[in-house]
Parts: structure tokens; C-alpha cells; sequence
């Protein structure tokens, strides 16, 4: 996935303060740049750990790219508590940050209450829209991905049972389960589909008793949509023998190459480039909302594992171009 898709429960994690990203009221304010020679300044808030291994790293890699691509000075905040969301926006629009991105759904409140004090700042808010004349929101064509990893689950599943371990019951989530399951029918009608929430998208524990009640259940296949709690699902789902299919956020192919099958990947670092390219090139319009995915190169199936039969690649890759040409046609909300 915010909606990346839902909101994200904060996950008490070490502070990363050896890195650029400190929270804005510890952080020296940059000496301004001399005139004439401005360098724009993007600042970027994440309501969870930016070393989650999934949506919020993804961010962190985003603005990473926008500093190392287009030269950009960045800042961040992680674990920002709802209670502080306000107060850490306006901390950056008054340091003088030209660009803030606002990871997630759970920003909009903030959003509606400081960016009208500051017209002259863009906001941009990732997964979700929030109104407003100095407001970008992004989304993804959310059911793209599941539908495509649906029919790898379908095909690689042995004895039809395929279990997914999915983040919060809400729309952006639900349009990839929903599509998991036609993808997985399409090409096993025999296929036995099951989705268990976590409630959260950081809950480590929880996402461990979720993915044991789906072992527990018989699933040969399980598809993980989570973000903290996601490498030690796939952990327990490698050391049972299960076969995963990871994402939504990053690749998880390197966390157990010979159980992920493949990876459902957003492109979340993409979205944050082109946002700021767009915006430097003075193209970024507040009141509009940035929709992508497969068409778009921000969705895409990640590496597939070694093990993976080519007829099982084949058939989604070339679904993916059907879907393309629009000779294939599935539910996804934009």
C-alpha cells in the first residue's frame, strides 16, 4: 500500500537519526541557498519506521532518489503520531521546504488543516487524495497486481489451497484480494481462496498468529500483503515449506529465494521521482491526482524464483500484455 491502502499502526523501531532524516525540531535548518541559485527542498513525513522492509522504506528510497537523481535538498520525520501530524507539517512549510510528501491516508486531517496557510508549498499525499488547491494526491490502480498474482498462485498451488495474509480489511487492500481470487480461478477453477486479516500493517505478532492460522489450515501457497510484519511471515511460511508471493511494496524475492515465488511490486520510489521531476519542471498542478500502474511502469511483478516453471511466467506475462492491449478485462479501483 495510506491508503497505501489503509492506515498504518506506528511500529516503535530504532530511530534512524544517523541518516538525513531527522525529525524536523531536532534537525539544524539549512542555511538558505544564495540567490539566484536555488536548490528546491523536499521534505517527506511517514506516519511508521522508515526500516520496515515495505511501504515506509519504500518512501525513504523515493526521496532517497530524489536527491541523488535531481539534486534536491531532502528532510524527513518518521513514526509521526497522529497527535504531532500538524505540527511537524508546518514545521517544514515555515523551515521553507518547497515540496512535502505525506505517506499515506492517515494525513488527510493534517493536510485539510495547514497546507491552506501555505499556498506558496506543494503537498503531495502518496495512496490517498485530500482536496486542496496546493494538494497532489497519487494512487495506484489497486487489483492490478492481485490479479496477476492470483494466476501464479493458482498455477503453483498443489493441492488448491492458497491463503492470503492481508494487512486491514479497507478498498485498497480488498481490490487486490478480490482480484487474487478471480486471477487464481482463471487459471485453477478448483482453487480454494482464502483471506485472514492482521488489523495492522506493522503488528509482528499478530502477522505471526494470522499466517500459523493459515498454515494451520492446509494452504500450500500464501500471498503476504503486510509491511513490518511481512519478512517474518515469509520467515515462518519458508521454514514450513510454504511457497510465497510477496509485495505489495518492494521485492521480496531476496528475503527467501527459494520460496518467493514471485513479488505484487509498487513502485513507490518511482511515483515520488516522477512527482518531483514534474514539480521542477513547473508541470505539477495542485488540485489533481497522479493514478498509475501497469501502463505506467509503477506496477509490475517482481523476480520470479529459480523454481518457478516457465509456463507459469509465460502465462502471466503474457496476461500482463493482454491486460495491456485491453483484451483483459478485471475490476481494479482507482
Amino acid at each position: 500500500m495510506n491508503l497505501r491502502y489503509a492506515g498504518r499502526l506506528m511500529l516503535v523501531a530504532a530511530s534512524l537519526a544517523a541518516l538525513v532524516g531527522c525529525a524536523p525540531a531536532a534537525t539544524p535548518v539549512p542555511a538558505a541557498p544564495t540567490e539566484g541559485a536555488k536548490t528546491m527542498r523536499v521534505a517527506m513525513v511517514t506516519s511508521g519506521p522508515t526500516n520496515d522492509h515495505g511501504w515506509h522504506q519504500n518512501a525513504l528510497e523515493g526521496l532517497q532518489s530524489i536527491e541523488k537523481e535531481l539534486g534536491y535538498e531532502i528532510a524527513y520525520s518518521e513514526s509521526v503520531e497522529s497527535a504531532q501530524q500538524q505540527n511537524t507539517l508546518r514545521q517544514y512549510a515555515q523551515q521553507g521546504y518547497d515540496l512535502i510528501y505525506c505517506h499515506g491516508y492517515e494525513w488527510g486531517e493534517a493536510l485539510k488543516a495547514v497546507a491552506p496557510d501555505f499556498p506558496n508549498v506543494m503537498f503531495v499525499q502518496i495512496n490517498a487524495t485530500t482536496e486542496g488547491a496546493n494538494i497532489v494526491g497519487t494512487n495506484f490502480k489497486f487489483g492490478e497486481l492481485g490479479y496477476f498474482a492470483g494466476m501464479a498462485a493458482g498455477m503453483m498451488t498443489e493441492n488448491n489451497k492458497i491463503g492470503i495474509v492481508a494487512a486491514q480489511d479497507a478498498p485498497q487492500v480488498t481490490a487486490d484480494s478480490d482480484t487474487i481470487k478471480l486471477g487464481a480461478l482463471a487459471v485453477n477453477p478448483d482453487a480454494d481462496v482464502n483471506v485472514s486479516f492482521v488489523g495492522s500493517w506493522d503488528d509482528v505478532v499478530k502477522g505471526q498468529q494470522v499466517t500459523q492460522a493459515q498454515i494451520d489450515r492446509g494452504v500450500d501457497v500464501l500471498l503476504i500483503i503486510g509491511d513490518a510484519f511481512a519478512p517474518p511471515a515469509i520467515e515462518l511460511a519458508r521454514s514450513k515449506g510454504i511457497k510465497v508471493i510477496g509485495g505489495w511494496s518492494g521485492d521480496a524475492h531476496d528475503l527467501a529465494p527459494d520460496t518467493v515465488i514471485t513479488s505484487a511490486v509498487q513502485d513507490v520510489p518511482g511515483v515520488y521521482l516522477s512527482i518531483a521531476r514534474q514539480f521542477g519542471a513547473g508541470t505539477l498542478k495542485g488540485g489533481t491526482s497522479f493514478v498509475s500502474g501497469f501502463a505506467e511502469e509503477t506496477q509490475k511483478m517482481g523476480v520470479w524464483g529459480d523454481f518457478v516453471p516457465a509456463e507459469v511466467k509465460d502465462t502471466v506475462n503474457q496476461a500482463i500484455a493482454d491486460y495491456l492491449a485491453g483484451k483483459l478485462d478485471f475490476p481494479v479501483l482507482k
